[in-house]
Formats: structure tokens, C-alpha cells, sequence
């Protein structure tokens, strides 16, 4: 296997880790501004590696499960499991639905009394990214709000729900009127597309972002919205009536592209101008 992010460690594999792929003038670039493509939080206080994240796109992560561990993911993303792994499905029913997960949930116990064992999981959808968060780090404190579907999976203490918003910011902020919101002290694995960066934001901070690519944000961030522009700008610059604006404090998600866009390119909904 090899790994996309510096910080995960590999199951009994020697080979060094990939490094990031940016120089040192675009990481100092990166530092400046307070973004980071170093979106992994190990988790405190977890036993050894649990997990590590493969692949560039359609990424795979493979989770070790202690004797009597439980793995919780969304339906569908299982790749493979050695033999002592037992699935077992949840039913959530309508907020599951509502938050873009479906009705089920299916769980995964390692049974085994002494052995570890190994599951391997790929999000649902295409050329995805594998996010993951530890919610009981201070960035999250324990909460966090994503987009609906982003949750692919999670390991411990974790309870997703659907979240409801009213206002102009789930009309014209990109995240609209449900979104999911994740609580617990465990690990929550989120999937994004194309490239996927974050931004810890302090005490009365703003940032302004593309309603398409908001991710995940914390809590204890407030989401408004900004308009685009005058007249002009908003006619033709390409980005609507509306930003996102995220005012701190806490972390916030961001991906560079989000699935219903890749869906209408590839339906031919939405053209790609090539110069």
C-alpha cells in the first residue's frame, strides 16, 4: 500500500510514505494564508494505527479491528474484510434519509476473541477523497456540520443526525435547508471531491467561499452569505449572486469540486470551457 498523507502509518509495510505533492515555495504560500492540505487529525489517545488512507483518487481505507471493535459506515462502501469481520445492518430510517445516507446503516464487528482483523472500504462515489476527523480534538469539540451524504463512515463514539437550517444561508450558502450533523468523541470519515484543504479560523475571523465547496465546518462557525459582486460581477464573473461567508471561531472543510457539479459535467448539464 501506499499512503497520500505524510502522518498515517502503514500495516506492516516499510515503504516510505508519499510525500505531499507541493514545493516548498507553494507550502510557505499555504502557510501565509492559513489554509493546510493536511486535513488528517490523529486522534488522541487511540492505541496504535487504526486506520491509513491509500490511492491519489477513489481512495481506500482499511480500518484494523481489535477483537469485539465495531466499524459503522454508510451502505455499499465495503471492499473487502479478512474472514472473522460480521456485518450487521442498522436501520435509521427517516434521518438517515434526510441527511443523504439512506435508510441503513451497516456495522462491522470483529468477533474474533484474540485476533485483529481487517476491513477495506471506498466511498460511494467516484474519484473521492477520504476525510478524516477526530471529533473530541479542540478544532471540533465534539461537533461538526457537513454537507448532506459527506459521511462515509465512522470508528467509536459517533452519532450523525440530520441538522435543519432556516434562512438565506441554506437558500443561497450552498448547503441547503439539511444538513448532517456529527457528534461523539470518535473518528467520522467524510468523503470529498477533488482536493480537499482546511482552515482553522479564530475568534471573529471571515473567510468567503464558493457556495460549491463547502465540505465541513464546525460548529461553532456561522455560515452567511455575501454577494458576489455588482451587477457585472455577478452577470459574469461566474459566481453567482452569493458566497459563503464563514465567520469563526473553529475549523472549516473546504473541497475543490463537489459531486453535483462532476455529475453535470459528465451528464453534459454543465459545460467545461477549454482554452
Amino acid at each position: 500500500y501506499e499512503t497520500h498523507h505524510p502522518h498515517i502509518r502503514l500495516f506492516d509495510n516499510k515503504q516510505p510514505t508519499m510525500p505531499l505533492e507541493i514545493n516548498e515555495d507553494g507550502l510557505l504560500v499555504l502557510q501565509a494564508s492559513g489554509w493546510d492540505n493536511d486535513v488528517d487529525v490523529a486522534p488522541e489517545g487511540m492505541e496504535g494505527t487504526k486506520y491509513t488512507i491509500t490511492g491519489h483518487q477513489s481512495q481506500v481505507i482499511t480500518f484494523k479491528l481489535s477483537p469485539g471493535e465495531m466499524l459503522r459506515t454508510e451502505a455499499g462502501i465495503m471492499l473487502c474484510s479478512t474472514e472473522g469481520i460480521s456485518p450487521e445492518s442498522e436501520f435509521v430510517g427517516c434521518s438517515g434519509c434526510c441527511s443523504g445516507e439512506g435508510c441503513c446503516y451497516v456495522n462491522y464487528k470483529n468477533d474474533q476473541d484474540v485476533k485483529d482483523e481487517y476491513i477495506s472500504c471506498t466511498p460511494n462515489f467516484p474519484t473521492a477523497k477520504v476525510v478524516p476527523v477526530d471529533l473530541s480534538s479542540k478544532e471540533f469539540n465534539g461537533k461538526l456540520k457537513c454537507q448532506q451524504g459527506a459521511f462515509i463512515a465512522s470508528f467509536g463514539d459517533v452519532d450523525v443526525t440530520a441538522s435543519v437550517t432556516f434562512g438565506l444561508a441554506c437558500c443561497a450558502g450552498g448547503i441547503g435547508f439539511i444538513q448532517q450533523s456529527i457528534s461523539g468523541s470518535g473518528v467520522a470519515f467524510l468523503s470529498g471531491v477533488g482536493t480537499v484543504v482546511q482552515k482553522r479560523l479564530e475568534p471573529g475571523e471571515k473567510i468567503i467561499v464558493d457556495t460549491n465547496c463547502i465540505l465541513a465546518w464546525a460548529d461553532s462557525v456561522e455560515l452567511s452569505v455575501r454577494r458576489a459582486g455588482n451587477f457585472v460581477g455577478i452577470v459574469g464573473a461566474g459566481e453567482g449572486i452569493f458566497n459563503t461567508e464563514l465567520t469563526g471561531p473553529g475549523m472549516v472543510i473546504v473541497q475543490s469540486y463537489n459531486e453535483q457539479l462532476l455529475k453535470d459535467v459528465i451528464s453534459g448539464v454543465t459545460k467545461i470551457n477549454v482554452v
